[in-house]
């Protein structure tokens, strides 16, 4: 299979060059942004907003946290707080696996739109929410079980009952399995993102139908496919080097800016659209099956100039 990553990449980058700049329209950016920031800013609040270890943990804390969650106003604000925070997550998340469909289609059709993509994909939206939710939920269970494992362990060791030198190999086991599990789960998140989500869009697909349909492919091209994961984790760390260093130019004003929710999928757009077709236009080289582009019917007024095929030029092996 003759396959590009740069190709793909070129590609991507020239549809986003001229949905944006050609003509640009001050319109088409502001209503981009908003499907970008309904896509990657309000559905990537899972897994990102970190963990910090705390020192000093002892019995004397443990014993206040539970005099505060056994406190008869305390206890329950305490809990009624957490249940509206998971709330808000849920929400969050359905409106971001709703807002990939309204993006995607901004990109593939070359149109700025919100109400009609919203609506017409709402079904696809609902079945990526659904499915993410069961992954992660999986996902957690299996995490827990290994932290826990791993937490028994450095506990024994401890209070004594098991030697440092005997807890040191199933600590380090259960590190290293956290480390690939963490490894699997962000590439089945790319792969979901990058090329189910295309799937569902092009033939409008559940996300569980749209996975029957990529796994035959993800299973003959596996060696392909992981490259094209670490081809984009590169692209991210030099992008990413990029805006820091344009942040520091500005004395961290830069930074403010691109904080602010909608505001810096804005600013970064061209950046967000290039990534959004990424997946797609290399996905389109493996036959017109996979081609989102080519069943997208232009959007009158709006369209973006014609790419040429997919399959023009290949290079003969796989590069990155």
């Amino acid at each position: 299979m003759n396959v590009s990553y740069l190709v793909a990449l070129q590609r991507a980058w020239g549809r986003a060059r001229n949905l944006l700049l050609s003509p640009f329209r001050l319109e088409t950016w502001l209503v981009l942004g908003f499907a970008a920031f309904l896509s990657e800013w309000l559905s990537g609040g899972w897994g990102h907003s970190g963990f910090q270890g705390r020192t000093g943990w002892h019995h004397g804390r443990a014993a206040e946290l539970l005099a505060v969650l056994g406190h008869p106003v305390w206890g329950p604000l305490v809990f009624m707080v957490i249940a509206v925070a998971i709330i808000l997550a849920l929400v969050f998340q359905w409106i971001g696996a709703r807002g990939k469909f309204v993006f995607l289609d901004g990109v593939v059709r070359g149109r700025a739109s919100i109400a009609e993509p919203w609506t017409r994909h709402a079904r696809q939206g609902n079945s990526l929410f659904l499915w993410k939710l069961v992954f992660w939920l999986l996902a957690g269970f299996v995490i827990g079980g290994v932290l826990l494992t791993t937490a028994g362990a450095a506990v024994l060791a401890a209070v004594g009952l098991h030697a440092p030198v005997a807890a040191a190999p199933p600590i380090a086991a259960g590190v290293a399995l956290l480390l690939a599990l963490a490894l699997l789960f962000a590439f089945v998140m790319l792969l979901t993102d990058d090329f189910v989500v295309p799937l569902m869009y092009r033939d409008g697909l559940s996300a569980t139908n749209a996975w029957g349909r990529f796994l035959p492919l993800l299973r003959q091209h596996l060696g392909i496919f992981v490259v094209y994961g670490l081809f984009v984790l590169l692209l991210s760390a030099i992008v990413g080097a990029v805006v820091a260093a344009a942040g520091l130019a500005t004395c961290c004003v830069g930074f403010l800016f691109l904080a602010l929710p909608y505001v810096g999928q804005v600013i970064l757009l061209p950046l967000h659209v290039t990534f959004r077709g990424l997946g797609p236009e290399f996905l389109a080289q493996f036959g017109p099956d996979y081609d989102v582009f080519a069943v997208a019917a232009p959007h009158a007024g709006g369209a973006v100039p014609p790419m040429p095929p997919a399959s023009v030029a290949p290079p003969p092996a796989p590069s990155a």
